[in-house]
């Protein structure tokens, strides 16, 4: 049995480590949250006033998916740290899932898809069980982090071992600077919060983690779709798909972070 082999077998187990652990820890509770009453506690849960709208719209619509699949999770009593334990578990296997070889792109794309919506799902839980609290504001945003990293090692893996050299060295490049810019935007943004800017917690930019999940999501899927084309299209898809998705993220996080960067001096600025 190969390295990829082992690593199933550990994810099975923890995945069924993670039901047994919420299954023991259920504490029933979270009736009666109306969507608008949920809204107003993301709200504050996340700081923000009635007239914030990060990401606009759409993100304000978007609000309604984890409402829906968290009331009944929360009125269960599921712990939401569990919660966002088992979206990291997703991107795990959706990152493994990547390795195991072309034609499993598609699964890989699904799952990654899977992932992102889950982690909007644990804060969602905690804000209708009303147990949001620091260690689940931190271990959310670390989750996430390995969350990230998950989903672009696979593919980077994928190509480096299946697709020619050149283009696994591409892969190589381009994961590794996607990886090393998702951390710098994540952190020019931590410390804006603790600098008390609060461009920082409204501010949506163009690398953010729904951007990241969607594009490498979408990446794999048409991956997978591309094997049912013949060889030629096969190859040049698994070439060619992930190498650009991973630069695409990777120019994303850099205006990204200059998009912070200049809210930060903006608001330092107006402050002297």
């Amino acid at each position: 049995m190969d390295w990829t082999g082992w690593v199933g077998i550990g994810l099975g187990v923890g995945g069924v480590a993670i039901l047994a652990w919420t299954a023991r820890t259920r504490t029933p509770g979270g009736d009666g949250w109306t969507f608008e009453a949920y809204e107003a506690g993301w709200r504050e849960a996340h700081l923000l006033g009635e007239e914030a709208r990060p990401g606009g719209r759409l993100a304000a619509r978007y609000l309604r998916l984890p409402y829906v699949v968290g009331a009944p999770l929360a009125r269960a009593g599921v712990d939401p740290d569990l919660v966002t334990l088992a979206a990291l578990w997703v991107a795990l296997v959706a990152g493994w899932t990547a390795t195991l070889g072309p034609g499993w792109a598609a699964v890989a794309g699904a799952l990654t898809l899977v992932a992102g919506i889950a982690d909007s799902v644990d804060g969602a839980v905690a804000v209708m069980q009303r147990r949001t609290s620091t260690f689940g504001f931190v271990w959310d945003s670390t989750a996430d982090r390995l969350a990230d990293l998950a989903v672009i090692a696979g593919p980077v893996v994928l190509v480096a071992t299946e697709a020619d050299p050149g283009w696994g060295a591409a892969a190589a490049a381009t994961g590794t600077a996607a990886a090393g810019l998702l951390l710098l935007l994540e952190y020019v943004r931590a410390r804006a919060q603790a600098g008390q800017v609060a461009a920082a917690w409204t501010l949506a930019t163009p690398g953010e983690r729904p951007t990241r999940v969607i594009v490498l999501g979408l990446a794999g899927l048409a991956v997978g779709a591309a094997q049912l084309g013949g060889e030629g299209l096969a190859g040049a898809a698994l070439d060619l798909g992930y190498p650009l998705a991973l630069a695409a993220l990777a120019l994303l996080e850099a205006a990204g972070c200059v998009q912070l960067l200049l809210a930060v001096r903006h608001a330092t600025s107006r402050l002297r």
